[in-house]
């Protein structure tokens, strides 16, 4: 089936700024096919936010301290209060025990900061990635309770979850993926049909993955994404890397291989600052869902300079360069994808 693809740069206004934010629409030419046993009616869209990798570590404690916990995204709430999920990787624990791995870098937040995701219309967070143990089990047992309190849903580590909005009911799986095993396949394969048979109609799954501070997605990636669509997901995207990876537009659904950071707390000024928020408008009618994603062009930090932990929509000259940047790292996947205005 060819894929007629159409970008369009629109605007959005940005809480802080009197400025327009751009956003780049990519409209697919077919539906997908689907079975469901919902009446033949009409519903209204529902729109899912992906964002990358939130590090709520050590770093934030004198910010946290001074602007409260709404102040880390608060340049991009209005984007969040707006849809109907957000869905960010929850990179480390968030307890009061030490942490237990001998690594390089091990992320703990405190409880507290769990206050972050609550005030900015976080609905649901992925748990699989190579730090939610850096505290051991008693840690990674003291975040997913938190998030019991607090009405956060998870995924990953063994979790899935499916969110119903309007009628729309929506599948989410986590996994870490650190090579193309039969393993993961037979996880991919049960786990997926497991969720659809619970009633998913729409399944998205995350994938921690690929070579940190890496552009160009790996060959095992790919052969990992094309199956879990293949075995019936719809959306996948991924994280670990920290800087952006290219979007495949595989049969008709949607690959984005590494959101990048987020609101990153583990390093206070990374050389690469660059992300985006991707977001999917699912829209049912009788047995069709049809898919169109988004791209909100945003930088880490509100400034350059450094890393203040607040994410923010770019625009102009900017938006422009993250624009072709995911651009160039979409290339090679078998599609045209153009992000020019």
């Amino acid at each position: 089936m060819k894929i007629f693809l159409r970008i369009l740069l629109l605007m959005i206004m940005i809480s802080r700024m009197s400025e327009a934010t751009p956003i780049v629409e990519i409209d697919f030419d077919k539906p997908k096919e689907m079975t469901t046993s919902e009446p033949a009616e009409e519903f209204s869209p529902v729109i899912v936010s992906f964002a990358g990798d939130c590090a709520f570590d050590s770093f934030l404690l004198e910010a946290y301290w001074k602007n409260g916990a709404g102040y880390y995204l608060g340049n991009v709430k209005h984007i969040f209060t707006a849809d109907d999920i957000t869905f960010v990787n929850l990179e480390g624990a968030l307890t009061k025990q030490s942490t237990t791995e001998i690594k390089e870098f091990s992320l703990r937040g405190e409880p507290k900061y769990v206050e972050i995701l609550t005030s900015s219309s976080v609905e649901i967070c992925n748990l699989a990635n190579n730090h939610i143990y850096d505290c051991g089990e008693g840690g990674f047992k003291d975040t997913v309770n938190l998030l019991k309190a607090n009405d956060i849903k998870f995924c990953g580590e063994g979790y899935s979850e499916i969110i119903d909005v309007r009628g729309m009911k929506i599948g989410f799986l986590g996994y870490q993926a650190w090579a193309d095993t039969c393993d993961l396949r037979e996880r991919l394969s049960t786990d997926i049909k497991n969720i659809q048979t619970s009633g998913a109609e729409v399944v998205i799954v995350e994938f921690h993955w690929g070579y940190e501070l890496d552009h160009v997605s790996l060959p095992y990636q790919t052969q990992i994404a094309h199956f879990t669509i293949d075995s019936g997901a719809d959306i996948v995207v991924g994280a670990h890397p920290h800087v952006m990876q290219g979007i495949e537009l595989y049969n008709g659904k949607v690959i984005a291989y590494s959101l990048g950071n987020f609101c990153f707390g583990a390093n206070i000024n990374p050389r690469d600052k660059e992300t985006f928020i991707l977001q999917a408008t699912l829209t049912k009618n009788a047995e069709t869902v049809s898919i169109t994603p988004h791209v909100i062009p945003c930088r880490i930090s509100s400034t350059n300079a450094y890393n203040d932990f607040c994410p923010t929509p770019v625009i102009d000259a900017e938006a422009e360069q993250v624009l072709n940047h995911l651009a160039d790292y979409s290339k090679g996947y078998g599609h045209t994808i153009d992000f020019s205005n």
